[in-house]
This record gives C-alpha cells, structure tokens and sequence, in this order.
C-alpha cells in the first residue's frame, strides 16, 4: 500500500529533473552559441534601448505620453518577435534536424515535458529582458504604468503568441538557417502591428485592427501607459475586449496548427 502511494511522487520527482536538466542542457547550448547568443540576448536589449532613448528624445520638450507607449510597445514586439519567436523556431529545428528530439523522445521525458524544457530557456530569457527594460525606462522617463494589468496581460500573451508561432513555423522550416527566412513575415507583423496600435486611437472600428496577429500587445501596452482599457468601446462593450479575444484566439489557432502537424523527425 505504501509502496503504490509513493511510486507515483518518485516518479513524478524524477521526471520533473530530468525536465530541468534538459532545459539547462539547453540554455549552456543557448550561451554558447554566439549567433543565437548575440541574437536573442544583445541585439533585442539594445533595439529596446536604441527605440526608448530615440523616442523619448525630442530636443529637450517633454514627450507626449503617446511616446511612452509606442517605447513599451516596442521593447515588448522585440523580445516577442525576435528574442522568443525567432529563437524558439531556431532552437526547435536544430534539436529536429540533428535527431536530438527524436532521440530524447525515449529518455521518459513526456513529448509536452521535453518541448518545454527545449522552449523554456528562450522564455526565461525573454522576460528577463523585459525585467531589466524596466529601470532603463524609469531612467528615460517613462511614467509608472496607469494600468499593470493590462501591460502584464500584453507580456504573458505576446509570449504565448510567440511559443506556439514558432512551434507551426517548425512545420514549414526545414533547416535552423532557412528558419531566419520562415520567421520574417509574422515578425515584420508583429512589430508594425504592435507599433502602429499603440499610438492609433483606440475608438470605433480601428479597434478591429487589435485582431491582427500580434496587434494586440501594442494595443494593451498603450492601454497599460495611458489607461481607459476598461471604458466603454464598440458597442459599449469594454475598449479592450478585441486585443484580448486576439490575445487568446491567435495562441490557440497557431497551437492547433502546431499540434496536428508538428514533425518529430528532420525534414528535407
């Protein structure tokens, strides 16, 4: 009786290292690749810095709060589209295409476990970035958050917009390097949708444009800064209610498209 009451924790523990193993497995492979490295660490720090200091720079006149939310939004659809997304679809093809996944597949790590552990890493990564955006921010000048939640709903879902993107974008990417090819359109997307509905006004029917792919985490960032998420929009319905149906809508269509047609074994 005892022994049917543990087994089921001791095999639970264990699955859980080996799950945490992979994932540091995947960071030190992360760290010591220099590409991806410079990529997904460097580049998007220095973008988001590169975008607040230029933005909120206007020759000595205080910025329009509207500058502070297209700096948010910004920094946000950079870490999404480039640090999280690109580097996840990199990640993902480059275990498939040396047979790695297909190997550990039989190591008892579950297939969800074993992606997560190769994902994970890129995530941890990615809010790191979006922390330390924040006492540089502070620095610039951008004021406190009228309303966090919204801003924490635009991070959570950019990142779950970004995993389950890049886990459909595997299914057309042959190879780690034509991922960099694969990967441009739903970032351009991204960053042009996220910048333009930060600072396009949030009445009438440009609320429908939060239902483009990766619009909505522009959207709520400029909700976040400068408030009035919950106030009355189309319909009378809360002004924020499109960016969040896209928030929801555009993870679960890409993790469909992921689940049903997701490849274990290289592709050619």
């Amino acid at each position: 009786m005892t022994s049917a009451t543990t087994t089921p924790t001791t095999t639970g523990t264990s699955t859980g290292s080996k799950v945490l193993a992979l994932a540091m497995s995947e960071t030190r492979l992360m760290l010591r690749n220099r590409t991806v490295a410079v990529s997904a660490l460097f580049i998007p720090l220095v973008m988001g810095a590169f975008f607040a200091y230029s933005f909120t720079s206007n020759g000595g006149e205080d910025p329009s709060p509207f500058v502070f939310a297209l700096v948010v939004a910004s920094q946000l659809a950079i870490v999404v589209g480039m640090t999280v997304y690109v580097t996840t679809t990199i990640t993902v093809v480059a275990r498939r295409h040396t047979r790695v996944l297909k190997r550990m597949r039989t190591s008892g790590i579950s297939d969800t476990g074993l992606l997560a552990a190769t994902i994970a890493p890129t995530v941890v990564v990615g809010l790191l970035q979006l922390v330390l955006f924040v006492p540089f921010n502070a620095y610039m000048g951008v004021p406190v958050p009228a309303d966090p939640l919204a801003l924490a709903l635009a991070a959570l879902g950019g990142l779950a917009l970004s995993v389950t993107a890049a886990l459909a974008t595997t299914v057309v990417t042959a190879t780690p390097e034509r991922a960099q090819i694969t990967t441009l359109p739903l970032v351009f997307l991204i960053l042009g949708a996220s910048i333009a509905l930060a600072v396009i006004p949030a009445d009438g029917w440009w609320q429908l444009l939060a239902l483009v792919p990766g619009a909505a985490i522009g959207e709520l960032a400029g909700y976040g800064l400068l408030g009035g998420a919950w106030g009355a929009g189309v319909a009378g319905l809360p002004a924020v209610l499109p960016a969040l149906v896209a928030l929801v809508v555009w993870p679960v269509v890409f993790g469909v498209l992921a689940k049903r047609s997701f490849r274990w074994d290289p592709r050619n």
